[in-house]
Parts: C-alpha cells; sequence; structure tokens
C-alpha cells in the first residue's frame, strides 16, 4: 500500500452514470446532495437501496466516536480512495484533531487511546482484512473489557456494511468527492463545525428497532445481528439478490460460495451446499465449480464473473479496477453491476458469519 491512500492510483469510472431523475431527488432529500457512485448504481433497484442507507450508518449502541474511527479504519484496510476521503472529512467535521486522525491512521495507539479503544480498533482490522478473520477470543477480549455483546455485534455490522459500500464504490471506481474532502478543511466548516457535525448526524441511516428475520440459510447471520436496527440493510439486500433475475440463481449461488470458502466459513459454506442442492447441484458437480471455477451451468459471461469473484476477496486496488475495466468490456452492464453488488454482499454476509463460530 502506498504510504497515503491519497497517493493510490484511481482508476477512470468503470461504469457509466445512469441519469434517473426521480431517483436523485430521493438521494438529494437524504444527504443533501447526489454522491457520485449513486448515479451510476441507478439502474440495480436492490443495490442503490443498500447503498442509500449504507453510506451513511448511525450507531445506536457504541460509542459514535468508535463507529467513526471504525469506518475510517475498515477503508483504509481496503485501500478505499473515495470511502478513505469522505471518512476523514467526516471526522474532521465532528471535530476530531488531524493528530488524532493520523494517530489512528498509523496505528500508533499508545499515548491518546485507551486500551478498550486499541482493542476495538485491532478488532476492526482483522474483521476487514479477515486473513484471517478475528477468533472468538478476540471478540471474547472485547467483552472482558466491558462491551456487551450487542455491542460487538453492531461493531461487525459496522465493519461489514463498511466493507460493502468499500468494495461497490472501489470497484466501480467512483470518483473520490474532492469537494466535500476541501470543504472540510475550510474557513466556514470551521466556523460551523457544529452545525455541519449535527446535520451530518441526523441524516444518519438508524433503523427502525429489531426486524423480523425470514427463513433460509443466511438466517443465522440475519438473527444474530438483529438486534442492530440498521442491520435491516442486510436483510433487503439478501431479499434483493434473490428476487433479481439479472444474473442466474446458480451464478449468485456459486458467487457467495467462492467468497465463503476462501474466507474458511464453515457455517456460510454448509449455507451455500444446502442452497445448492436446492437449485440441482450434485455434490461432485458443486465441488468441482468451486475448485475450478468453471460449471456447465454457467454461460462464458458468467463464467468470467465467478472467476473475478475471488479476486474481490483480498484485493490491490489497482489491479482490481484493472480486472473489472477488463471485464466491463465483454459483460453486459446491468449484469457487472449487479454482480459487483452480489460480490461485495457475499464479502460482508460472510464476515459476519464470524458470530456464529
Amino acid at each position: 500500500m502506498p504510504g497515503s491512500i491519497y497517493e493510490l492510483d484511481w482508476a477512470e469510472p468503470i461504469l457509466p452514470a445512469v441519469p434517473d431523475r426521480p431517483w436523485e431527488q430521493r438521494v438529494k432529500k437524504q444527504y443533501g446532495l447526489v454522491p457520485d457512485v449513486m448515479t451510476r448504481v441507478s439502474t440495480c433497484g436492490w443495490l442503490r437501496e443498500m447503498l442509500l442507507r449504507g453510506l451513511s450508518v448511525s450507531a445506536t449502541e457504541m460509542p459514535k466516536h468508535l463507529a467513526d474511527i471504525g469506518t475510517l479504519v475498515c477503508s483504509q484496510e481496503n485501500a478505499c480512495r473515495y470511502c478513505y476521503g469522505v471518512a476523514r472529512a467526516q471526522m474532521k467535521l465532528f471535530g476530531y484533531s488531524e493528530k488524532m486522525i493520523n494517530t489512528i491512521e498509523q496505528d500508533m495507539l499508545m499515548a491518546e487511546l485507551d486500551q478498550k479503544d486499541r482493542t476495538f480498533i485491532r478488532f476492526c482490522r482483522s474483521l476487514a482484512r479477515s486473513s484471517p478473520r478475528p477468533s472468538k477470543k478476540e471478540r471474547d477480549k472485547l467483552l472482558k473489557l466491558g462491551f456487551s455483546e450487542l455491542q460487538v455485534t453492531e461493531m461487525a455490522f459496522q465493519i461489514a456494511r463498511e466493507c460493502f459500500v468499500n468494495r461497490v464504490v472501489t470497484f466501480i471506481s467512483s470518483p473520490p468527492m474532492h469537494d466535500f474532502e476541501q470543504m472540510s478543511n475550510s474557513l466556514m466548516a470551521k466556523l460551523f463545525r457544529p452545525l455541519i457535525a449535527y446535520r451530518l448526524r441526523s441524516k444518519s441511516y438508524k433503523g427502525k428497532g429489531s426486524f423480523q428475520v425470514p427463513e433460509g440459510p443466511f438466517a443465522p447471520v440475519l438473527q444474530a445481528i438483529s438486534g442492530v436496527p440498521a442491520a435491516v440493510i442486510f436483510r433487503d439486500g439478501l431479499e434483493g439478490v434473490s428476487e433479481s433475475n439479472v444474473l442466474s440463481p446458480e451464478l449468485k449461488l456459486l458467487m457467495f460460495a467462492v467468497v465463503a470458502r476462501s474466507l474458511n466459513c464453515q457455517y456460510c459454506s454448509d449455507a451455500c451446499y444446502t442452497m445448492a442442492r436446492d437449485i440441482g447441484f450434485g455434490s461432485e458437480s458443486y465441488t468441482q465449480a468451486l475448485q475450478t471455477l468453471t460449471c456447465d451451468k454457467l454461460d462464458s459471461q458468467e463464467q468470467r464473473l465467478l472467476a473475478w469473484t475471488r479476486e474481490t476477496i483480498h484485493y490491490q486496488t489497482g489491479p482490481i479496477q484493472q480486472r473489472t475495466k477488463e471485464l466491463a468490456s465483454g459483460t453486459d452492464h446491468d449484469a457487472l453491476l449487479e454482480a459487483i453488488g452480489v460480490a461485495s454482499l457475499a464479502n460482508s454476509v460472510v464476515r459476519l458469519g464470524v458470530l456464529l463460530e
């Protein structure tokens, strides 16, 4: 990784903006502006709805400052230039000093942060990286330091949510929000910081109480996060993926299975195997598909999308954007956009499987 994420090679947008005036009006009502990425996901209904809420989620259980730190740390680990710039600018507007932000970024944790905060940051980095994912011992350490079960659950949800957003934005290569970043350093921001911070916090998505968990192979994952109101985002996303007919059920299932296998999540792997049997896979053909990333149930376009999925798990920004750009030249726009959403969601849901282990 470069010395600063600001130095990352960030590609030109891989997918075009698609105008949709009613959609853009909804986004502007929510945020006061229309982030570029929202114009590039406008043709995928379930994905754009996830992003509308997922771009800005307010913590309800854990301290606000830890949620802010988690967002910055995750965007740093995933080397997302877009989200990193937004997270850093927001922290300045929320009142964090440049020194504090640099301390968090550089992992120089001894002086300004207490043991609870240091342990929290390590957990965030570990879950975002997932190489390997944090162990039960690491979660137990958070509980011993005084975090509640629900707070730890919300931590995992916040990181998984940020991993989803980071991937969607990175794979599309949406242009960074330079104007917002510069505004955070302006005289106006310094003069009106409390008011700006209040407006930013007030527009965050909080959810509305616990949600009903539908039946299905991933129900235990959803049940594990159902006490976090905003986690309904993942329930709705999974339902949207299931109902969409842009990609075949076989491809969507295999994309989840490839991520589960690569991240060594036994629970999610078992859930994917159950789904595979339900849609007609035999044990041998399913195993072969995961080993070779080829499957006679997929057409040539879907074969390419499946092979690309494995590259989305642990990636370097420049190479994954180049690979996605190459894929875009021979792939239907709607298929690629939905594949970006499915791969990003799979990476998040499988990371949440850590709560079941």
